[in-house]
């Protein structure tokens, strides 16, 4: 089970994410003002959901209706029924569903409109502990839609909705600060709750952050990025008291961004965070327990912290809980504790959680495998953003485990989950078209889903992009680019690339030959147990080239080539062995044993061994 998070694009991907949405309830769900200072009208009576400030489209509050729902029961695809179904789901205490249920309440779609229903709904969502209905709870408390306005309710419905993760909330309150509408205006709090917004995936959040401040804040660490001029803020609103302004601070001294990389400021700030009750101070302190970095490992103090955070309603502390108890580490080991952290976290919508969630459902962690539980939960995390659980799904339906088998519909996922950045998923895209026969196997688009998968990451996608390069390249530059395929497959996943990279570098002649850069691909596939390495490695040894000449060395790595079942290993062994009147039988029997498994050279020397 892949359950962490950690150094997959730094700050943008561990920071703060506890998920966007929860369930259906979307941005587009509440109108936001184009400025939090203006009005919003309300909706006129006779249910007209055209007026500007309202969501005028469905958006995701109503797009994934047919497809999950957030406690496992499948909604209906007919919007009435569907409507039942969330009415069920909010009065048992599912916060999402509630959200849902506003929203439609909000657009008059599929029940009658009505903004007081609505409100009361998103009220009830947020303290509940789903982050979009904090959202569209403070909206309409803000604008006075469905009951008078009660700004100060509204701020604290926003707060409570950044606290949960939800990136727009976080705007809202971002917006309040720079504009100085009902909180003190404020720029270190306004730089810090946009900088939040922005890293926890709101586009708006990061366009703001450029608009009011000139900073730009870059998802990759070689894109234009202006940390530096936005540490100081965030280092004087932690001055200030600040608790969040504390753990983004510290979250760019753990990533490097500003200044230089410093762990132990990192768990400082984090600590600070924590005291003062922001949760993700918790859970990335304990982050930092658990690795050892900038403090000493401890998985004990690890666990402690992700209890804490998770009790006081932090998705990812819930994620965090639910691995350390599946592994028991630091924290006694449970199966059904860890499924219902999972559970909480992906209920409030972090998509983590709703994919180790499903792992756990599928392969029977807790129980009995429940498959077709476990379809919906990755279903959901696919819908979050989760390309790991989009490609989880699409196996599921290829081979028809909980759900109907549909092998278009898998492609599909395949294809989702590469877009959503998860190599694993370009990988698979190029292999339904392998599965699809020869024609679609060689076309372009198979080639692009390897190059996607190769350049994600993905070590097999790298050799079978490699493998099919090679195989129709005629010109140098077809060469070179397969020759890159294999080494970057090399590094990502040492074994055959490896010796692919090793066979063109020493053989080819549309590229210059390079015995030093072959002998380092050599000897991360042998490392690795490829045989066809290792034999290489060895012949260099024998010969002296490039490295300083070790029969001895030579010998043993023939040795683990044979071992490996590379016949002609066992070959160059036997022929070795035949100079040393010691082991002249030895190497005559590996001579022997080559030739009988269709090794020419060892039938040669044999020969010559007999004359």
């Amino acid at each position: 089970m892949d359950v962490r998070v950690r150094n997959l694009g730094g700050l943008w991907v561990a920071l703060l994410l506890s998920g966007l949405l929860a369930g259906c309830a979307s941005v587009g769900s509440v109108a936001e003002p184009e400025a939090l200072g203006e009005a919003s009208p309300v909706v006129p009576e006779g249910g007209s959901t055209d007026a500007p400030g309202l969501c005028a489209e469905v958006s995701a509050a109503c797009a994934g209706l047919d497809r999950y729902l957030w406690d496992g029961t499948p909604i209906p695809e007919v919007l009435d029924e569907a409507v039942v179904v969330l009415q069920e789901r909010c009065q048992a205490g599912v916060g999402s569903g509630c959200t849902a249920l506003a929203s439609l309440r909000v657009l008059g779609r599929g029940v009658e409109l009505d903004l007081e229903r609505a409100r009361t709904l998103y009220v009830r969502a947020c303290e509940l502990g789903a982050g979009p209905g904090c959202l569209g709870a403070g909206w309409m408390r803000f604008h006075g839609q469905g009951a008078p306005a009660t700004p100060q309710l509204a701020v604290a419905d926003w707060r409570r909705g950044c606290d949960l993760g939800d990136a727009p909330s976080c705007r809202q309150i971002a917006g309040l600060y720079h504009f100085g509408n009902v909180l003190e205006p404020s720029p270190e709090l306004a730089v810090t709750y946009f900088t939040r917004a922005c890293a926890g995936g709101d586009p708006q959040g990061c366009e703001d952050l450029l608009t009011h401040y000139n900073l730009r804040l870059a998802e990759r660490d070689d894109a234009e990025d202006d940390s530096v001029r936005v540490l100081p803020f965030l280092e004087a609103g932690c001055d200030g008291g600040h608790p969040l302004s504390c753990v983004l601070a510290g979250a760019f001294a753990e990533e490097g961004r500003g200044r230089g990389v410093d762990a132990g400021r990192a768990a400082a700030l984090y600590r600070r965070g924590c005291e003062e009750g922001e949760q993700y101070g918790c859970t990335l302190l304990g982050m930092l327990y658990e690795r050892g970095a900038g403090v000493s490992e401890n998985h004990r103090r690890a666990a402690e912290y992700y209890v804490k955070a998770c009790e006081e309603g932090n998705a990812q502390g819930c994620v965090s809980l639910g691995v350390v108890r599946l592994r028991g580490r630091g924290i006694a080991g449970d199966p059904e504790l860890a499924r219902e952290a999972f559970e909480t976290a992906c209920e409030m919508g972090n998509s983590r959680g709703c994919y180790n969630l499903g792992v756990m459902l599928r392969d029977g962690r807790s129980g009995e495998p429940e498959e077709a539980q476990a379809a919906v939960r990755f279903w959901i995390g696919c819908e979050l953003g989760n390309g790991q659980a989009c490609d989880a799904l699409a196996l599921l339906y290829d081979e028809g485990r909980g759900v109907p088998e549909d092998k278009a519909l898998a492609e599909a996922l395949h294809q989702r989950a590469c877009e959503a950045g998860w190599a694993k998923g370009c990988y698979n895209v190029a292999v339904s078209f392998e599965m699809a026969g020869e024609e679609r196997a060689g076309s372009p688009e198979a080639l692009e889903a390897y190059r996607r998968g190769c350049q994600g990451g993905f070590g097999r996608s790298c050799w079978h992009l490699g493998h099919r390069l090679y195989a129709e390249a005629s010109e140098s530059a077809e060469v070179v680019e397969a020759l890159e395929a294999f080494e970057r497959g090399c590094r990502l996943e040492p074994g055959r690339a490896c010796s692919r990279a090793a066979a063109i570098l020493m053989d080819d002649v549309r590229v210059p030959r390079s015995p030093q850069r072959a002998r380092r691909v050599m000897a991360s596939g042998c490392e690795a147990d490829d045989a066809e390495s290792c034999l290489r490695l060895g012949h260099l040894y024998e010969i002296g080239e490039v490295v300083r000449e070790d029969r001895q060395r030579a010998r043993v790595l023939y040795a683990r080539a044979c071992g490996l079942g590379e016949a002609h290993g066992c070959s160059r062994r036997g022929a070795m062995l035949l100079d040393d009147p010691r082991r002249r039988d030895d190497g005559r029997r590996l001579l022997e044993q080559g030739c009988a498994r269709g090794d020419d050279w060892a039938c040669e020397r044999l020969e010559g061994a007999r004359d």
